[in-house]
């Protein structure tokens, strides 16, 4: 029963029948016989506990197993149990006749329910925490091998590479003239090893000694990972049968203690067998720092690698620690890819109807990672082909030369990355050898100027010279991104050695070519970076270009990069508005052949992004048009959680992602134009609960009957999420997005097409709704006012050119009522006079926020009773009768106006929704033109009773007395409704008050209060 990571596992019991005799494993305290014993190699053993339903002593049958010792005679059953599966079987497996008539109906896919308890007796979890997982044997089997290896455990050897990195690190920075090898090892890792010889004297100066040592102190930990990391690696080599003899880590010692010299000769002779994407990098980097350093470094090393080598097998401990050591991962924007959210993409994104039991369909299907990091979603991928395919029967560790050298790519310009995405694919079937791979070493910024030996040659100061292009301009290599240039191309060879260099099996010093066909891939899968080029941030005011500005290239080279980038880009979606995440979407596109699919981990502005006006595309647009009309099965999987960070699926963002999984249709397959948004309520936890939420989500799906509709996702009794299933508009924002309330949203949507929909009624209601684009012009966004106007702070009576600029964020504010005084005023920058006259005709009374915090601010417009030009956050709607502004104020006010911002506006960060001064106009509001004159009279008499009322913040509303009554006066005043209504609207506007992205974690949220 091969049920977990290791080989070697056993299991006490065959796997037809398991459920119909007992172990004869007793324990060490009592407690009676458990039903199936697992045991491992250097890892506790598992216990399944199964009984048929309804399984009434099930619970304390686990109870007895969980924390205890086992003890046995007859087998190597030891050990403390930590994890318990029990399985709850239908009566209809008890009634078999024998072990074959059970074994039939298990094949044959009868339902089982399980669920798994980890920890000790005084401290366990259960998943799911209520009810149980249903599937077949199959699936009972997918559940326990990654509940084998508990999260407690990953966390544990996570830290415990961490902490060994960190003291190794710390005396490599002790060692006398580490300099001099420092600088070489940042060179090797492309990280920064910062000298100098001056003692800081002033503020400044010690602050940047400190940022120096700390760049170091990063770039030792990296070293010292990547040697941990070898040396794990060779302590599992030296436990494989069929290995060629080698000795573990202990046994390297001379005198009794670990030597360099030791090390680097054992490593020589792996590398003669092979492993060379483990190993090379790894000793390279020790011959470069002195013997006396290294022999200090290596017992902590051991010690650590010893500590983690079970562990790592199977779970990317390295990587986890490699990402929080890349000192440009701001810059790159290379956030880590947490493990469960690779298994969630991996799972979603490779289909289960695919004939997984012909060989051929495993060794066929192509998977590549052009951003690949230190390997996470590549790994979670092939691991999960390698277990549809094992599941049927077959045999994956007899393909893996094949796959590592023909179906797995993974690229990066991250020398440490390459190689531990290479250690990891190499790791999942030790024993198999092979002769080369598909992982590439992409370089990145200017070329560098060589000698006939191939030496770089530098200038009188010892930077290196550019290779420059008959224009002038440095010749430069952009990475991955050179794929972009396919679009042109039937295929790429990766040249030269040295240069674009795949990571091969071992150090034969031969050229490498490696083919890059488009439309190959079953699989494309990456969390790309998605730096954007501009220079808005003030993070990157001493940065030219900040998407191409990691390993200090200068800034004619992020001038040239940036220019190839577009010149490549042209014609697809990475158009350069989105940052570098739209231009590997388009290498995506390039790359996945028909009917296979793109799994993208991507910021929410990709789904919240753009506007669309009917003349201009651009920027996330594109990219949602290519879903819409390219590709079918579209998923896009977001988290509604109140802070940013938690509602995405890397480590380190303060941005809110989305998971987008989707299937390139075949040229006779029409676009269906049809997506289903999954919000999850949080992130899961753990790889198991990954596995299980895609299972659920796969599942639900399923059960989606037609366009609008939408089902719970459930785990157990555990409800995690929905499902709903849109129509889309190619160009238009799709906002079914990181929201936790289904029925919220199905009310926001139809309300934009002027229905609706009340809880507790049946039917819709009716009312007039559009666009405000096409009831008014949207002013110009505040750049365009700075070039004509210099902006002062304060108004007075005689001000000229009044602007209405930004949040109130004094104390007293006067922005919490309709009624809003304006906060600035402009004077006329020289030569500048046809300028202003055009920008003060955009001038009037009402302004739409663009930069609205749910939980800060409490109008979304506000009215100026004098002519205002509009600011950075409060540009101006013209509608040329002050009236129907007014009205309009009103209404977006309401929890119905709030609710219909909220839903269009990008809900990427916190409790906070943005737009722009083009986006605006896709707001839907009330339409004053069709109101009647009895209706549009009401509404201006609202606003004159209470636009001096101050109102709370929005998600407040559920208390704010104005608030509430504002909304009474426009359901019962403006659209004539009955006083039911307002009860109603309130059930709604308490729902609104307690989504995730609008209260935030404000204590004052309704979540927070009694009752």
């Amino acid at each position: 029963m091969d049920v977990s990571p290791a080989s070697s596992d056993n299991s006490q019991g065959r796997q037809t029948g398991v459920f119909l005799r007992k172990s004869r494993v007793h324990y060490a305290g009592g407690g009676g016989r458990p039903d199936i014993i697992i045991t491992r190699d250097n890892a506790p053993p598992i216990v399944l506990e199964n009984e048929y339903y309804p399984a009434n002593t099930l619970y304390n049958d686990c109870m007895k197993r969980i924390g205890h010792e086992l003890n046995s005679d007859k087998m190597s059953a030891v050990g403390t149990v930590n994890t318990v599966v029990a399985i709850r079987s239908p009566l209809a497996l008890k009634d078999c006749a024998n072990n074959d008539e059970a074994e039939e109906m298990l094949i044959g896919g009868i339902e089982l329910e399980y669920a798994v308890y980890q920890g000790t007796i005084d401290k366990y979890t259960r998943f799911p925490t209520d009810g149980f997982v249903t599937g077949d044997v199959r699936n009972l089997i997918e559940f326990i091998r990654p509940a084998a290896v508990p999260e407690n455990a990953i966390n544990r050897a996570a830290d415990a590479l961490t902490e060994g990195a960190q003291d190794i690190a710390i005396l490599m920075l002790n060692a006398k003239r580490n300099a001099d090898f420092g600088v070489m090892l940042g060179e090797r890792l492309r990280q920064p090893w910062p000298v100098s010889d001056r003692i800081p004297e002033t503020p400044s100066e010690i602050k940047q000694a400190r940022a120096d040592r700390d760049a170091r102190l990063q770039t030792a930990k990296m070293c010292a990972t990547i040697v941990i990391n070898a040396l794990a690696y060779q302590q599992i080599l030296a436990g494989h049968n069929g290995i060629r003899d080698l000795e573990y880590v202990r046994k390297e010692t001379i005198g009794g203690r670990l030597t360099k010299s030791a090390v680097i000769a054992e490593w020589e002779n792996i590398l003669e067998i092979n492993y060379w994407p483990i190993f090379h990098i790894a000793r390279e980097l020790l011959l470069i720092i002195p013997s006396v350093v290294v022999d200090r470094m290596l017992p902590r090393a051991a010690e650590t690698a010893e500590s983690i080598q079970t562990v790592m097998q199977q779970n990317d401990v390295a990587g986890i620690v490699f990402q929080r050591l890349i000192a440009d991962r701001q810059t790159l924007a290379t956030y880590y890819t947490r493990p469960e959210s690779t298994v969630l993409a991996a799972h979603l994104a490779i289909p289960l109807d695919l004939d997984w039991g012909d060989s051929g369909t495993f060794k066929d299907y192509h998977i590549a990672d052009y951003a690949c990091g230190t390997g996470g979603l590549i790994l979670a991928a092939y691991q999960r082909v390698r277990e549809l395919y094992r599941n049927q029967g077959g045999d994956p560790d007899q393909f893996h030369a094949h796959m590592m050298e023909e179906a797995l790519t993974a690229c990066d310009i991250m020398p440490a990355a390459v190689h531990l995405s290479s250690a990891l694919l190499s790791s999942v079937a030790l024993q198999q050898q092979y002769d080369g791979t598909r992982n590439i070493l992409y370089p990145f910024g200017g070329v560098k100027r060589r000698d006939l030996d191939g030496k770089i040659i530098t200038d009188v100061d010892g930077r290196p010279i550019l290779e420059m292009d008959a224009k002038g301009n440095p010749e430069v290599d952009i990475g991955s991104l050179e794929l972009l240039d396919l679009k042109s191309r039937k295929y790429q060879v990766v040249l030269p050695l040295n240069e674009k260099m795949a990571m091969g099996a071992s150090g034969k010093r031969s050229q490498i070519e490696v083919e890059m066909v488009p439309l190959s891939q079953s699989l494309v899968i990456m969390n790309p970076p998605f730096t954007t080029p501009t220079n808005h941030a003030a993070d990157h005011v001493d940065t030219k270009n900040p998407a191409f500005a990691a390993f200090g290239t200068t800034g004619p080279e992020q001038s040239a990069m940036e220019a190839k980038v577009r010149r490549l880009s042209k014609g697809t979606v990475g158009d350069g508005y989105a940052g570098l995440g739209s231009q590997f979407t388009a290498i995506a596109d390039h790359m996945v052949k028909s009917g296979g699919h793109i799994a993208l981990i991507l910021p929410l502005s990709a789904m919240l992004g753009g506007s669309f006006d009917g003349k201009v595309v651009r920027s996330w647009q594109k990219l949602r048009r290519m879903l819409a009309e390219e590709y079918n099965d579209i998923i896009v999987n977001t988290i509604a959680q109140p802070v940013a960070r938690d509602s995405a699926f890397s480590a380190d963002t303060d941005l809110a992602e989305c998971l987008i999984v989707a299937r390139r249709r075949h040229a006779k397959e029409s676009p269906h134009k049809r997506v289903y948004f999954v919000n999850l309520f949080e992130r899961p936890g753990t790889k198991l609960a990954a596995q299980e939420v895609a299972r659920s989500i796969q599942r639900t799906i399923m059960q989606i009957e037609g366009n609008e509709s939408h089902a719970p996702i459930c785990v157990g009794n555990d409800e995690v999420g929905s499902v709903r299933l849109e129509s889309v508009h190619p160009l238009e924002k799709w906002t079914t997005v990181r929201v936790s309330n289904i029925e919220l949203v199905h009310r926001a949507k139809r309300l934009a097409k002027g229905e609706l929909l009340l809880p507790q009624r049946a039917g819709h209601i009716r009312i007039p709704i559009v666009r405000m684009g096409r009831i008014g012009r949207v002013g110009p966004v505040h750049r365009s006012i700075l070039t004509a106007f210099r902006k002062r702070e304060g108004y007075g009576p005689g001000t000229e050119y009044p602007m209405l600029w930004k949040h109130d964020e004094l104390k007293g504010k006067t922005q919490t009522s309709m009624s809003v005084p304006p906060d600035s005023s402009g004077s006329i920058k020289r030569g500048k006079h046809d300028d202003v006259a055009k920008i003060w005709s955009t001038a009037t009374h009402l302004h739409i926020c663009n930069d609205f915090g749910f939980n800060a601010n409490a109008t979304v417009a506000c009215f100026t009773e004098q002519r205002s030009i509009g600011g950075r956050t409060w540009p101006t709607l013209q509608m040329h009768d002050a009236e129907k502004e007014k009205v309009t104020c009103v209404w977006m006010n309401s929890t119905l106006g709030l609710v219909s911002y909220w839903m269009e506006s990008n809900r990427s960060q916190g409790a906070r929704g943005s737009t722009t001064v083009t986006a605006i106009p896709n707001i839907p509001t009330l339409n004053p033109s069709d109101l009647s004159p009895n209706a549009l009279r009401a509404a201006v008499t609202i606003y004159e009773d209470m636009s001096r009322l101050k109102m709370l913040p929005a998600n407040e509303a559920y208390r704010d007395e104005v608030r509430q009554e504002l909304d009474r006066r426009i359901l019962t005043e403006v659209l004539e409704l009955d006083e039911e209504s307002v009860d109603q609207l309130a059930i709604m506007r308490n729902q609104w008050c307690a989504e995730p992205t609008v209260n935030g974690i404000k204590k004052t949220g309704i979540m927070y209060t009694k009752g």
